[in-house]
């Protein structure tokens, strides 16, 4: 998509820290352009992708955030979450296949945490796939915890762990 078509929102204004280096990426605040790469990366590692149409709507939403790690103009990494009184709620967060096991994933969720605190979030909060025990033990690894399942949450019918953990 042509990003001179897509909406307009503007950067948050509170420092977050944002943009932050990492050996050799760059993490920061989502725009235009960023959306239909984060719409490939949901297509290559999710069963059920967000589509490039639900990704600008909830992009515009006042309480949705979306920070990306890139190299050079390339997404590596990404998260959206959406921000409800106290919580902080995972949208979806993934790593693009090309940049696994350097530390993406820790720096996006981490980055998330910080900006959700600046804005008054006491816990994040999520569903996870079952089948995906590589996002649950990383997600442990950080100190989440799983606080029941929801039976067939997932449009496949799949069962979604709920996740937890205060910030």
């Amino acid at each position: 998509m042509d990003s001179d078509l897509m909406p307009r929102r503007r950067v948050p204004e509170k420092n977050d820290g944002l943009p932050r280096q990492y050996n050799g990426y760059l993490a920061g605040w989502s725009r235009p352009p960023d959306l239909p790469q984060i719409a490939r990366i949901e297509a290559m590692v999710f069963p059920e992708p967000l589509n490039l149409h639900t990704l600008v709507q909830l992009w515009l939403m006042p309480n949705t955030y979306y920070i990306v790690v890139r190299k050079g103009r390339q997404v590596a990494a990404y998260i959206g979450f959406q921000k409800f009184g106290p919580a902080a709620h995972t949208i979806s967060m993934a790593v693009h296949p090309d940049h696994r096991r350097r530390g993406l994933a820790t720096l996006v969720q981490k980055t998330a945490d910080r900006v959700a605190v600046n804005r008054g979030a006491r816990w994040f909060t999520g569903e996870v796939r079952v089948s995906n025990t590589a996002q649950l033990r990383f997600l442990e690894g950080l100190g989440w915890q799983q606080i029941g399942v929801c039976p067939q949450f997932f449009g496949n019918g799949e069962d979604a762990v709920v996740v937890w953990n205060w910030l």
